[in-house]
């Protein structure tokens, strides 16, 4: 059974951002036929990247078993039990300045997931690792958790 479930995308600026340099080599493909060659396998690298990321999210569900993330194409599915989470706590933090940017990032802090904004929930785990998971939710995933931990 699934208690809470939550979707979502990176911001629509990282598309624009990958969209830039498949026009700019879309256009000079158009303008140079002769060094489209050169250019043909630049433009198929940035146009797959554009639509991967497009194509991206992050699911976070809380189920019977326990929590489950996955990354969509980026990072395979990871379930914590119940048992394992010591402490959950919703709170905001600053993607880029204290974990490097967006996605599934390793720091001296834990790990953490993140696609979008600036909230999230913090576990401590039984091992004494701490996961951050990114929600526009946070406060009803913590809630969630905690309904289901002793944390």
């Amino acid at each position: 059974m699934v208690y809470f479930r939550e979707e979502q995308r990176f911001e629509w600026f990282w598309t624009a951002v990958w969209l830039i340099p498949v026009v700019i080599i879309g256009y000079g493909l158009y303008r140079q036929a002769v060094s489209a060659i050169l250019l043909l396998p630049a433009l198929a690298v940035t146009a797959v990247v554009t639509v991967w990321l497009n194509q991206s999210k992050l699911i976070t569900e809380v189920r019977t078993e326990g929590l489950w993330i996955r990354f969509v194409l980026l990072f395979p599915e990871r379930t914590i039990a119940w048992r394992e989470i010591r402490g959950v706590e919703a709170l905001t933090y600053r993607p880029i300045k204290d974990f490097g940017g967006w996605g599934v990032r390793w720091a001296a802090r834990g790990i953490v997931y993140n696609a979008r904004g600036k909230h999230g929930v913090r576990m401590v785990l039984a091992s004494g690792e701490r996961v951050l998971v990114g929600s526009q939710r946070a406060e009803d995933l913590a809630r969630a958790i905690r309904d289901r931990t002793s944390a």
